[in-house]
């Protein structure tokens, strides 16, 4: 059996663990275990003959990294086939895959379809480019029992697309993506997931019939908070699209050594995953038992409203919750009293960190909009860390006093 062949075998059956950690195998002269750091960003060529070959497509090859890189080649293919995509496109930020996504397709001033319960930097960036420039934006509130139903009242056949995540940034709303994206499809309307949340091991809206998904890298995928990453993965056509425009110009472009430094913490990705669930169950469920908590929103609680439709397409609920004391203006004390659970606005980390997006995430936001979206002075986001879930929770005791 030949190497090529030979590193092939058994990967094509393989689960999501096993195929996070071998990812896509490529003949290696040296029998590297790990893949190499390409750290280039120029490509040379023996004659203009392999130029041309380039160029067209005749040959593989790479000619500039912002174009193309071989170890960021390796982390989009590793997300692609944990995504269950056909292809992926790698960016410096998530930011970067966002904006790239939406501009890519909302060409043509297509109309533009968001929920009120979406990330701050996407509304941001809907807010300071996409209205200025003209470009219909539709908001929509998921919360509803008849969300669904709205939307498709005002949803126009061929709009750029519905834009959203689930849970939601940070308010731990769930929505139904086979529905929705039975409807998108209805009137050719494609459906982009921001998927950062949940992870690719614990949901696949491509499965489930969305059109293209999205993850900020920077947050679970790296998972140590050491680097800044983002990738979109749908199918081939349109990536290829991306890749040749928005990824090529806008100039958002992912180093080779974060993606290497992705492939490694792609690797425990599963586990780490594992380890957040379990800790933001408990936490969750300390919380919940609170006397000085008047809500939780964790999927899952079995109070949380959406709580069945979580469980038919997550694998597990994640490591994100958020939750309001019934003293609002307790919030920031709260935050002051920690000592193990840090103050801060990312996520995905093996540390615990915390925020009060009435003043972090959510502070630029017009406060009549933060609290139509469930973001009041009372309300924290959490992502649960990686530590023992017994210290978070005595740490949390504490603070509530």
């Amino acid at each position: 059996m030949n190497e090529a062949k030979k590193n092939l075998h058994g990967l094509s059956e393989a689960s999501p663990v096993t195929r996070a950690i071998h990812g896509v195998r490529h003949p290696d002269p040296w029998r590297a275990l790990n893949p190499p750091l390409y750290q280039t960003s120029t490509f040379t060529f023996p004659d203009m003959e392999t130029v041309d070959r380039v160029l067209t497509g005749e040959e593989e090859g790479f000619v500039y990294s912002r174009g193309g890189n071989p170890t960021v080649a390796r982390f989009e293919e590793v997300v692609t086939l944990l995504e269950k995509g056909d292809a992926s496109r790698a960016f410096a930020s998530g930011m970067g895959a966002i904006s790239a996504t939406i501009v890519h397709l909302s060409r043509g001033r297509k109309a533009v379809h968001l929920p009120i319960t979406i990330y701050s930097g996407t509304r941001a960036f809907v807010r300071k480019f996409l209205e200025p420039w003209g470009i219909p934006v539709r908001w929509f509130d998921p919360r509803p029992a008849d969300w669904l139903e709205k939307l498709d009242g005002v949803l126009e056949p061929d709009a750029a697309c519905v834009f959203l995540e689930t849970p939601t940034n940070p308010t731990m709303d769930v929505l139904d993506l086979r529905r929705l994206s039975s409807l998108c499809r209805s009137k050719d309307v494609p459906v982009v997931v921001d998927n950062t949340f949940a992870t690719p091991v614990l949901q696949n809206p491509l499965t489930l019939g969305c059109d293209l998904v999205i993850h900020s890298a920077t947050k679970y995928l790296g998972g140590h908070g050491d680097l800044l990453g983002g990738v979109v993965t749908g199918d081939a056509e349109r990536i290829a699209a991306i890749r040749g425009e928005e990824g090529s110009f806008l100039g958002s472009t992912l180093s080779p050594f974060n993606a290497w430094l992705l492939l490694r913490g792609i690797k425990t990705l599963h586990l780490r995953m594992e380890k957040h669930t379990e800790n933001a169950r408990a936490v969750a469920s300390f919380l919940a038992g609170h006397p000085k908590i008047r809500r939780v929103h964790y999927p899952g609680l079995p109070f949380h409203p959406g709580y069945a439709v979580a469980r038919s397409q997550m694998v597990a609920p994640g490591g994100m919750l958020s939750f309001e004391l019934a003293d609002v203006r307790g919030a920031r004390e709260v935050c002051d009293r920690l000592s193990l659970i840090r103050i801060g606005v990312s996520l995905g980390d093996p540390e615990s960190l915390i925020e009060h997006p009435w003043s972090m995430s959510h502070r630029w936001i017009d406060e009549e909009e933060r609290r139509a979206v469930g973001v009041t002075p009372g309300f924290l986001r959490m992502s649960v860390g990686l530590e023992s879930w017994e210290d978070l929770v005595r740490d949390l005791d504490r603070a509530l006093g």
